[in-house]
C-alpha cells in the first residue's frame, strides 16, 4: 500500500515538473517573439521619424495659403474695430445723422 501511494506521489511530482518545464518554455519563447517585434517597431519607428525629419528639413515647411492669409488680415483689421454702441433695447445707436 505504500508502494502505491510512493508511486502515485512521484508519478504526481513528474507530471507537475513536466507542466512547469513546459510553461517556461513557452513563455521564453512568447518572450523572445515580443522582444524580437519590439526590436522590429523600434527601427520601424527610428527610420520613420528619420524620414519626416529629413524630408520636411530638407524641403523646407508648406507655404501658407494665400486664402489664410487674406482671412487672418481681415481678422485682425476687424479686432482693432471699435465695437458699435448698442441702446437699451438692443438696436445700433445712431453715430452720425447722414442727410
Amino acid at each position: 500500500m505504500y508502494e502505491q501511494i510512493a508511486l502515485i506521489t512521484a508519478q504526481t511530482l513528474l507530471l507537475c515538473a513536466f507542466i512547469f518545464g513546459a510553461q517556461l518554455y513557452i513563455a521564453k519563447i512568447l518572450l523572445k517573439n515580443v522582444n524580437a517585434r519590439i526590436t522590429q517597431l523600434d527601427s520601424n519607428l527610428a527610420e520613420a521619424l528619420n524620414n519626416v525629419i529629413e524630408g520636411k528639413l530638407a524641403q523646407g515647411f508648406d507655404a501658407p495659403n494665400p486664402l489664410v492669409s487674406i482671412f487672418a488680415d481681415i481678422m485682425k483689421n476687424n479686432l482693432n474695430k471699435e465695437e458699435i454702441a448698442r441702446s437699451g433695447d438692443g438696436k445700433f445707436k445712431v453715430i452720425e445723422n447722414l442727410k
